[in-house]
Formats: structure tokens, C-alpha cells, sequence
């Protein structure tokens, strides 16, 4: 990948976490990469096309990144779920979360952006959903119904990260989470 093109999808990302899809500035963007408008032309077809790629490489990578050790855990599940939930708290509380500022922005404008970022929310929840089972199937955990408790779980730590961003604090981020352990516990099988 060329490094105009990697710059490009880096400020563009940057741009969008802290202004939004509507708000970045294609200018802001070029100045940011120290690239020309034809360099991105060269790349992408429109702003549009630049922030569907980013969406791709850089979101997608990061959530697929932070979750990925549940992947290959074979034990004590429960406690890495927690552990990376609890490690979660280490963000930038002022601007939110990068998939669902953009979720709750243009995820009903544009099918191409609903698209996207429905696949990565989805495979998002289908992770949790599977590790939650994985962890039944160890006698960790007591069964559940797997799906909908993956959906609390995203929906509890996203709900989280707005309220915080709102707040500019990681505060309320911090009593939800511990809320969720504490929720999270209680399923665990008395040995």
C-alpha cells in the first residue's frame, strides 16, 4: 500500500472520529495527509469511496483487533471476556466510539455505509455469541441464550461509551462496565 494512500486513509479516519461522516472536511482531510486532491482521486473516487475503505481498514481492523484473543481462548473464557471489557477503558471518552458514531450517523442515510457497518456490528455480536457458548460448552458458564445477551453486551458498552462521550468522562463508562462484570458473574456455574 502506498504511503499517500496510507496516509489518506489514516486522516481520513481521524477527521471522521472527531467531526463525523457529515462534518469531515475533504480539505482537512488532504492537509492532514500532506497530499494533493489528485493523489486521492488517484486512490478513490469521492469522499464517500475514501471513507468506505477507511471504514473497512482501519474500524473493522480495530474491532476485529480488540476482541481477537477471544477467538483462540479455550479457558477460562469468561474471566478474558471480562479482562478485555475492563481493558476497553483505556479510550478516548471525548469522541465515542468510531463504529457507532458512524452507526448512528449514517447507518440509515446510505445502504452502502448500512452495509458495512451492519456486517461488522453483526460479526461483532456473532463473536460474543460464540464465545459465551464456548464457555457453556467448558462448564464455565450456565446456558443462556447466547445471542441476545452478545446484543446486551455490545449494546451495554456502546450505550456506555456515548454516555461518556457526552459527558467527556470515563466515569459512567467505568460504572457500567463494573455493572457488567458484576452481570457477566452472574453466570457462572457454582463449582
Amino acid at each position: 500500500m502506498s504511503d499517500i494512500r496510507s496516509r489518506l486513509i489514516e486522516a481520513t479516519f481521524q477527521e471522521v472520529y472527531s467531526k463525523g461522516y457529515n462534518g469531515a472536511s475533504l480539505a482537512s482531510i488532504l492537509e492532514s495527509a500532506k497530499a494533493k486532491k489528485g493523489s486521492m482521486y488517484h486512490y478513490f473516487s469521492s469522499k464517500k469511496e475514501m471513507v468506505l475503505v477507511m471504514i473497512e481498514e482501519k474500524i473493522r481492523t480495530r474491532v476485529e483487533q480488540n476482541w481477537v484473543k477471544l477467538e483462540n481462548c479455550e479457558k477460562d473464557i469468561l474471566n478474558l471476556l471480562i479482562s478485555i471489557i475492563k481493558e476497553s477503558a483505556n479510550r478516548d471518552f471525548t469522541k465515542g466510539c468510531p463504529l457507532g458514531n458512524l452507526l448512528q450517523e449514517c447507518s440509515c442515510e446510505d445502504k452502502d455505509f448500512s452495509d458495512i457497518l451492519n456486517e461488522i456490528f453483526s460479526n461483532w455480536s456473532a463473536l460474543f455469541e460464540q464465545t459465551l457458548k464456548k464457555a457453556h460448552q467448558n462448564g464455565e458458564i450456565i446456558e443462556i441464550n447466547y445471542k441476545n445477551t452478545a446484543l446486551f453486551l455490545i449494546s451495554s458498552i456502546e450505550g456506555a461509551l456515548l454516555i461518556s462521550k457526552q459527558s467527556g468522562s470515563s466515569k459512567e463508562f467505568d460504572i457500567c462496565m463494573k455493572q457488567l462484570e458484576i452481570y457477566l458473574l452472574g453466570f457462572k456455574k457454582n463449582s
